[in-house]
């Protein structure tokens, strides 16, 4: 049996479809039974006013409690506000690693010019699997290719694939026989 990965707008305004990034996920990891979510209200309590952004740890701890409403194995959060966890000025997301839960931010990840969509779609998919990758229990590797590399900022986004390096997909075939 495959376990769940829901997927999930959080708050009101969406700048890029749940269902498009199921239907682009799902073929990336067979092993989970891909599902969009029925979006929630932005997590308020994750709001730092001072800072105009939302922290992501607090929101993952959100979405622990959510996940065990929906009985959902694993959820990815999709938000289009800014997030920060402390010590940062900002995080494109943040998983649990291992875990069930896993955000990600679309508002740096935004394009200048309206027709670089594919770019957006691009960027949105690698911060995707990266973040579910961590959910698997992967860490961040050195290999600037791999779609495990962290991203400091877009130009490493843009420059790393959105698929794991051989290591990083070794260690993937072993988390998904346990």
């Amino acid at each position: 049996m495959s376990e769940s990965l829901g997927i999930i707008q959080l708050g009101p305004t969406a700048d890029y479809s749940t269902e498009k990034l199921k239907e682009r996920l799902s073929p990336k990891f067979p092993h989970y039974e891909v599902k969009t979510v029925t979006a929630m209200d932005t997590p308020a309590m994750a709001y730092d006013s001072f800072r105009e952004q939302y922290h992501s740890t607090r929101i993952l701890a959100f979405l622990e409690e959510y996940a065990q409403t929906v009985r959902m194995d694993h959820i990815l959060g999709v938000a289009s506000f800014d997030l920060y966890v402390p010590g940062m000025n900002f995080v494109f997301g943040e998983a649990r690693c291992p875990g069930g839960v896993a955000v990600i931010s679309t508002y740096r990840l935004r394009v200048k010019r309206l027709d670089d969509s594919d770019l957006f779609a691009s960027r949105i998919l690698k911060e995707a699997v990266h973040e579910i990758g961590h959910m698997m229990g992967l860490r961040h590797c050195t290999e600037p290719s791999c779609v495990m590399y962290f991203s400091e900022r877009l130009a490493d986004t843009d420059r790393k694939g959105d698929d794991f390096c051989a290591e990083c997909e070794s260690k993937m075939k072993w988390l998904e026989v346990e």
